[in-house]
């Protein structure tokens, strides 16, 4: 269980990306974002960071030890900053191109430094515990870099 747990940003990744290349449209998306951006922001990027909200703030303990650190306080601001790329994703998947950018470049600061984190971890204290080392070390990266590359490739 705790693998298809750790899994769910990666499922919304790959879900995202289904929808997108199926070419089906939000109901709220903006109609200036190809579906695969609308479909990458609200459901790549948007629902696993609010998960990540909700985990760290309701299951602090649990989370640090499936990362493999210590429950700390700072969880809850993980939390804080979680909520609002996961709220600015939604809310980008609807108001277009330039909400679409800024939440990339946010989302690029909070999750690389989070990638680059876990990889000192690896490397540091060998520590390839499914939450560091596993599929959310990969939606760190990929997600944002997915992105950056749509909305370059949209020409704007």
């Amino acid at each position: 269980m705790q693998t298809l747990i750790s899994a769910f940003p990666a499922l919304c990744y790959a879900a995202a990306l289904v929808l997108g290349f199926l070419d089906v449209k939000q109901p709220f998306g903006s109609p200036e974002l190809s579906p695969l951006l609308q479909w990458m922001l609200s459901l790549g990027l948007g629902l696993p960071s609010l998960w990540a909200a909700l985990s760290h703030a309701a299951f602090s303990e649990r989370v640090a030890q499936s990362i493999g650190w210590a429950p700390s306080p700072f969880q809850k601001e993980i939390a804080g900053a979680n909520l609002g790329i996961g709220l600015g994703a939604l809310a980008a998947s609807a108001l277009g191109p330039e909400a679409a950018w800024a939440m990339a470049v946010m989302a690029a600061g909070f999750l690389w430094s989070a990638a680059a984190v876990h990889v000192v971890d690896m490397v540091r204290r060998k520590n390839f515990a499914i939450n560091n080392a596993g599929p959310i070390f990969w939606w760190d990266i990929l997600t944002p870099l997915t992105l950056f590359i749509l909305l370059l490739l949209r020409g704007g």
